[in-house]
């Protein structure tokens, strides 16, 4: 039988929300073994008409950007065709999970209108994290590191699913941190609590 191929794209360059790529997140206390790993990926630029986010790659981003963007809506599309008989358009989002979405679907800081904005998981392997020069691993500083707000890539695959829901979502492969950004989970630093105070030794009152 011929092996599967595993069909691994990648992103452009995104700023990264909610990221639990260390740590499983747990989807339902109740369901054993429900965690997965999980980041969110923004992305900028996108054309605005009244009020309403155009979901198609901007055409100031570089054209190698625009072709990565274009090909992970096309395999969706394909994979959407493959498994539920309907192109991605068709679906209705009120009966199948999609993973395109609108910034302006959400309230939270890094989104708004001009961003569009997709969830990658992982459930039984958790992604590799290398740095700029593409093979240096992240593998000290945790959350310090890769947090809400740094610039990042991603190596996805999108599949098909249909069991408590259905729908198409990208699995999560691999990350590549770009660069540091402004933090969007608004967690203050231990240095941001206590360096501006100085402690006296226990006892000394």
């Amino acid at each position: 039988m011929a092996k599967l191929e595993l069909i691994r794209l990648l992103t452009p360059a995104f700023r990264v929300s909610c990221p639990d790529v260390f740590v499983k997140r747990v989807v339902q206390v109740e369901v054993k073994d429900s965690g997965c790993y999980i980041c969110t990926a923004l992305f900028s630029g996108f054309e605005v008409q009244d009020g309403c986010t155009i979901v198609k790659a901007p055409a100031s981003w570089p054209e190698k950007d625009q072709a990565k963007w274009n090909a992970i809506v096309a395999q969706c599309n394909k994979v959407a065709i493959d498994a539920l008989k309907k192109p991605l358009k068709d679906l209705d989002r009120e009966i199948y999970s999609l993973p395109f979405h609108r910034g302006e679907e959400m309230e939270d800081d890094g989104y708004g209108p001009g961003v569009a904005y997709f969830t990658m998981s992982a459930k039984n392997r958790r992604p590799q994290i290398v740095a700029r020069d593409g093979t240096t691993p992240i593998v000290q500083g945790g959350a310090d590191e890769f947090y809400a707000g740094c610039y990042a890539r991603a190596s996805v695959t999108p599949f098909a699913f249909n069991n408590k829901g259905k729908g198409i979502a990208l699995g999560l492969n691999n990350l590549q941190k770009l660069g540091e950004g402004q933090r969007l989970d608004a967690f203050p630093s231990a240095e941001d609590d206590f360096g501006a105070d100085s402690a006296t030794e226990p006892g000394s009152r």
